[in-house]
């Protein structure tokens, strides 16, 4: 504990004497230290500077100190942006006055660990496949190489809506297919927002920790299947953003 820092940036908490060996291991990271409350402690640093520039490195500093520290320890993370005065407000304030929803969140993630999928489609192969299998975009992109510019604008307009339908159509039946597939080496996920056009999902799924190199190996086997249509992009271990409040997540 560190009595004599003030402003103080809280990153999770973790059981009290949990071993972060990673947070000592790992490169790049700020400084930090645990402040303990009974059973319970916090992961704190140094608040950064009130400016632009600082608060963007905290930003990617926060979630990179929560995955080192989920690599030893099961972890409540806080929200980003999360102040106090001193260590000892952090046991008093933090830790002692909320213990028990604290203690309950840390039970709900206890040996488990979330990991991100997000898989895209590789654009040339999944709008050839489209024109090759859809008659109706082939015709009208024929037509487009063929008319003036301007006369074509309902035509892009409607050809832009076909294909669009058709990614969709495909992302459904992609989606189910590569989840069945993951079923079985994880507890549950949910979906989050596509971040581009031809993003196939963007899911977070709880994995039991001891099978955290199981669900890697499937998800690579499942890539792998699936390389010429799609690249897949794993990121975890992280702390179980969302399902913190979940005490036996399981699939629907």
């Amino acid at each position: 504990m560190n009595d004599e820092k003030k402003n103080v940036w809280v990153y999770g908490v973790v059981p009290a004497g949990a071993a972060l060996k990673e947070l000592e291991r790992r490169e790049g990271l700020p400084d930090v230290w645990v402040v303990e409350a009974g059973d319970l402690a916090a992961i704190v640093g140094d608040a950064p500077q009130d400016d632009e520039k600082a608060t963007r490195n905290q930003a990617l500093a926060h979630a990179r100190v929560l995955e080192a520290a989920v690599v030893d320890a099961p972890v409540v993370p806080f929200r980003f942006g999360i102040i106090v005065p001193g260590d000892q407000e952090v046991g008093t304030d933090l830790l002692d006055a909320h213990h028990d929803d604290l203690a309950q969140h840390l039970r709900n993630v206890d040996d488990r660990v979330q990991m991100t999928l997000k898989v895209y489609y590789h654009e040339e192969p999944i709008l050839r496949e489209i024109v090759e299998n859809e008659p109706e975009v082939a015709r009208l992109r024929e037509a487009m190489s063929e008319g003036p510019e301007e006369a074509m604008r309902d035509v892009r307009a409607q050809l832009g809506e076909l294909v669009s339908n058709a990614v969709e159509q495909r992302r459904e039946l992609d989606s189910a297919d590569i989840v069945e597939r993951l079923k079985p080496v994880s507890q549950a996920a949910v979906v989050e927002g596509l971040e581009r056009e031809f993003m196939v999902f963007n899911m977070p799924f709880v994995v039991d920790r001891d099978r955290q190199e199981e669900f890697e190996d499937t998800v690579e086997e499942v890539a792998q299947e699936r390389q010429e249509r799609m690249r897949f992009r794993l990121l975890g271990p992280m702390p179980v953003y969302n399902f913190i409040d979940v005490e036996e997540p399981a699939w629907a």
